[in-house]
């Protein structure tokens, strides 16, 4: 406890009086919704609940009336026959609305304009942000229908939060894409949504990010590269000084310039590279890999530059060594916890896993090879125990997410080292 009293462990009252509505509808992943009132109700926000007839299947009404203190809403009439207004006293109150679990069936009416029960007619009435944490078995996630209905749902403005990879409710069911999104990561969005950019939940952290492309030198002009943009790391610094972190930006080439507030250090090679990290490595509180390092350097660079005129009708061959691995190599030099990324061909969960284990990191982000250098991505966050996918969205909103999935491991310590 604190001299006033105050328990330092609490949650922030950054939500005090902010008023959330909850539309749960009929699926297995109700149960996490628990979890995420009550997380919502310790920030100070003010909560009230909605379930579909099918939802109630799952959960009674009584779990969220005893944890809010207020009746569930659940009809568009009253036992005696006479209309409800919560359909719309209810949605024109909320400053938020999060539907959870976001069932295809109550999407595709959401969708389609369909207003038949009281979730729907209320998120019709929605005058305010909504977030969507969708639930469903994988073939139901994939379906052309749930695909389309969502699109044209994120067309009109509404935010979508998961869902993430892993096993399924159902026995014997193959694992796949489509659990709800963890209650911790849907109240970190909704904290973010409702307080705006300006939350300082990094504020007294030194985070240190690389970024960019390394460039090789061949010869006095020309380099052994790829083709990383360096926005991502870009967003991500940019996201993490406006959450109030000191941020070390450790850059090769990029096609976009530092962000303002960071301390950008210049180091074209990978060489060059290593030796920057290693000199702020022991400061940081988290370290973020997210620089394109060539794996390869001429094991010689020419002096001035190579002719074509001097080769002519000949080959040339370049002997390449092994350039040193950043991240393995300094991330037990760092106090707190380390993120890496993976860049590989389609899904690769476990090659990205195996390569978080190999190189001793808390996490490692999936990204696939024909995103890079591209505006919009999606990324696949990985720990020991959780894999969640982040996206698609544009390289802004990923880093917003990839901080919202980094700040709980800074503040109750990484699940292993």
């Amino acid at each position: 406890m604190t001299p006033d009293g105050a328990d330092p462990a609490a949650p922030p009252r950054d939500l005090s009086g902010r008023r959330v509505l909850v539309v749960v509808s009929g699926g297995i992943a109700a149960y996490k919704t628990v979890d995420v009132v009550r997380r919502l109700l310790k920030r100070g926000a003010e909560m009230r609940v909605i379930m579909t007839r099918a939802a109630t299947r799952f959960l009674h009404p009584n779990t969220f009336a005893s944890i809010t203190g207020r009746r569930v809403a659940l009809d568009l009439f009253r036992k005696g026959g006479e209309p409800d207004v919560d359909h719309l006293e209810l949605p024109h109150r909320a400053e938020l609305i999060l539907i959870a679990p976001a069932t295809a069936n109550l999407l595709a009416k959401y969708a389609h304009g369909i207003a038949d029960d009281l979730a729907s007619t209320a998120l019709l009435a929605a005058q305010c942000p909504v977030l969507a944490a969708p639930a469903m078995n994988p073939s139901m996630w994939t379906h052309p229908a749930t695909i389309a209905n969502l699109r044209a749902l994120k067309e009109r403005g509404v935010l979508t939060i998961g869902p993430n990879r892993g096993e399924m409710a159902a026995p014997g069911e193959e694992s796949g894409e489509g659990r709800m999104s963890e209650p911790h990561e849907i109240e970190a969005e909704i904290v973010r949504i409702l307080t705006g950019d300006e939350t300082r939940s990094l504020s007294g952290k030194t985070i240190l990010i690389t970024a960019g492309r390394t460039e090789e030198p061949v010869d006095r002009v020309r380099v052994l590269t790829n083709r990383s943009s360096g926005r991502m790391g870009v967003a991500l610094a940019e996201a993490a000084v406006k959450r109030g972190a000191q941020v070390v930006l450790v850059h090769g080439a990029m096609d976009v310039p530092p962000p303002a507030g960071v301390r950008a250090v210049h180091a074209p090679t990978a060489r060059e590279m290593l030796e920057q990290v290693n000199r702020h490595a022991g400061d940081a509180d988290a370290a973020i890999y997210v620089a394109a390092v060539s794996d390869w350097r001429p094991e010689r660079a020419r002096e001035g530059k190579l002719k074509r005129e001097q080769q002519a009708g000949a080959s040339l061959s370049l002997a390449l060594v092994e350039n040193p691995d950043i991240a393995a190599e300094t991330a037990g030099l760092v106090n707190g916890v380390t993120v890496g990324f993976a860049l590989e061909v389609g899904d690769a969960i476990d090659s990205a896993r195996e390569k978080m284990r190999r190189k001793h990191l808390d996490a490692i982000l999936l990204n696939r090879v024909e995103t890079i250098g591209a505006e919009r991505a999606t990324l696949t966050w990985i720990t020991g125990s959780e894999t969640s996918v982040l996206g698609p969205g544009d390289k802004r909103e990923l880093a917003e997410r990839v901080l919202d999935h980094l700040h709980p491991l800074l503040i109750h310590g990484p699940e292993s080292r």
